[in-house]
């Protein structure tokens, strides 16, 4: 299977979400322009951790905001920066709840991303109108409304308790590069030469709580 279909089965897997939760223990659901929001009644310290596979990524986590916040999701801010020598066309990135998982044990997830989507595959090459990150150049990556809308139906309609959301993780799906190389699986060198395998672990990234 060519490399893209295998990252898009992937991002498939990682972004399904289950329908059967118990009740809410600490949200209520209240009306606002004849719609029903998902409001937490009071904030949650959560905690941020990045999968580590044991190379030096190219990118620099740098500040993460509003974790916090009543809609924390729909307002949250990553600051990444390129401290690599090459430019960035494709960054993706997907962001997990390991403790928000479905009844086949696959945790909740979101994407983060900068770039074309279809610059996933490494082996894609940049077009005229792609704009990378320039090296020492920092972005701000945010969920998209669509995603962060849907993460909030889905407390709605499951009854996720609010200690699901306490323990975030993140990892690395993809890094083009724009020149045939970049990173996949989570942080992986491509293309690799029969590299020996690495352990992973997770290590915390520091957040503002606000």
């Amino acid at each position: 299977m060519k490399l893209v279909h295998a990252l898009r089965t992937i991002l498939f897997v990682l972004l399904v979400t289950i329908a059967t939760r118990s009740p809410l223990a600490h949200a209520q659901t209240v009306e606002g322009d004849g719609q029903s929001e998902y409001k937490s009644d009071h904030p949650v310290q959560r905690t941020l951790e990045r999968l580590d596979v044991g190379y030096q990524l190219p990118v620099q986590i740098l500040a993460v905001r509003n974790l916090t916040a009543a809609h924390w999701m729909r307002d949250l801010e990553v600051d990444v920066r390129n401290v690599s020598s090459k430019p960035i066309y494709e960054l993706y990135l997907t962001l997990f709840l390991p403790d928000d998982k479905d009844s086949a044990g696959r945790p909740y997830g979101v994407s983060l991303e900068y770039g074309r989507l279809k610059l996933i595959d490494p082996d894609q090459r940049p077009e005229s109108g792609d704009t990378p990150i320039a090296p020492g150049e920092t972005v701000v990556l945010r969920v998209e409304r669509q995603l962060s809308e849907g993460y909030e139906d889905h407390l709605r309609a499951t009854g996720v308790t609010e200690s699901s959301s306490r323990r975030l993780r993140l990892r690395v799906v993809a890094i083009n590069f724009g020149d045939g190389t970049g990173f996949i699986n989570g942080g992986v060198p491509y293309p690799s030469q029969r590299l020996a395998p690495r352990p992973q672990r997770y290590v915390r990234v520091a957040v503002e709580h606000n």
